[in-house]
């Protein structure tokens, strides 16, 4: 009897998968138009659409740092007419008390879509020029030093902390409302240094208002050749940077992920795509579905350590 049951879901989800798409597919997006996701998103759309021939519908739902849409998503039919293009910052509101969801359980990775550089910047008056001498300097002046951040619990104040921890300075945070903000207090000099993502911070750095110390991957940056990768300063706890990827409600038939696997990996090595993608900012990261379901679990796990460590909790 098992058999024969076992037999007839592999026979139905074959029968889907073969069907697939049957109607438009929907890619939810946990922040509103602008935004880095829905940048992301209205560049491979079209081509999911030629690849599948079935018309992508974007769709924000901001709201509580992406907890809404990850929920909404999660809850969603598995029949990959529902997607969810996440970032690290649904990784990080995972771990916070308000979250219904859970980033491994309750999806299935489809791969991830591309990665996108942090660098550690600092004003340029601040009397360093590496992380090291940075380090030295905060342990001089204890608690002389801050950083900035786009708000409490995002990428910048947990960067932030794991700096903080890892090497057993003391620096304040100083939380801004939006990136913007904190940037423009960096490079004002209102504020001491800032973790960001690199594309944003590079006019400053080349102009000299801003010198950047380090930049999150496992080689250096060709928006700025001439600093140092994080592990090659001596600091591999710090690469760390943000990324988005593609996933499906957790029981999506296999074989429609592995379907839309495949479309994402040949869309991503589309010399259009990358040529956009890399304007942004973001280093095209075509992955397997394994390969991506790893990627986001050691994500997830790693910022869970960070929160604790540092012993921040996430409203």
């Amino acid at each position: 009897m098992a058999v024969s049951m076992s037999v007839t879901a592999a026979f139905i989800a074959n029968a889907s998968a073969q069907s697939y798409p049957a109607r438009p597919i929907s890619i939810i997006l946990p922040f509103p138009p602008g935004s880095g996701n829905d940048t992301v998103a209205r560049i491979i759309g079209p081509k999911i659409t030629e690849e599948l021939r079935q018309p992508v519908i974007v769709d924000n739902r901001p709201g509580a740092g992406g907890v809404l849409a990850a929920d909404a998503a999660s809850r969603a039919a598995p029949d990959g007419h529902t997607l969810f293009l996440p970032s690290s910052s649904v990784a990080i509101n995972m771990h916070s008390a308000r979250a219904k969801y859970d980033l491994i359980r309750d999806f299935a990775a489809v791969s991830v879509v591309g990665t996108l550089p942090f660098v550690l910047v600092v004003h340029a008056s601040l009397p360093v020029g590496t992380i090291k001498e940075l380090i030295a300097l905060a342990k001089r002046r204890p608690k002389e030093l801050n950083y900035a951040s786009s708000g409490m619990g995002g990428t910048g104040h947990l960067l932030g902390e794991l700096l903080r921890t890892s090497t057993g300075i003391e620096i304040t945070h100083v939380p801004y409302k939006g990136s913007g903000a904190a940037s423009t207090e960096l490079i004002s000099g209102q504020v001491h240094m800032l973790f960001t993502n690199l594309s944003s911070m590079a006019p400053h750095v080349k102009s000299g208002r801003l010198k950047a110390l380090g930049v999150s991957g496992s080689q250096r940056s060709s928006v700025l050749p001439n600093v140092p990768a994080m592990a090659e300063a001596g600091y591999p706890q710090l690469d760390i940077g943000t990324w988005f990827a593609l996933v499906a409600p957790a029981a999506t038939p296999g074989a429609i992920v592995a379907q839309l696997n495949l479309s994402m990996v040949k869309i991503l090595g589309m010399s259009d795509v990358r040529e956009q993608l890399i304007r942004q900012g973001v280093q095209p990261s075509p992955t397997t579905v394994e390969e991506a379901a790893s990627f986001l679990k050691k994500d997830v796990a790693g910022w869970g350590k960070i929160i604790k460590d540092a012993g921040i909790t996430l409203n």
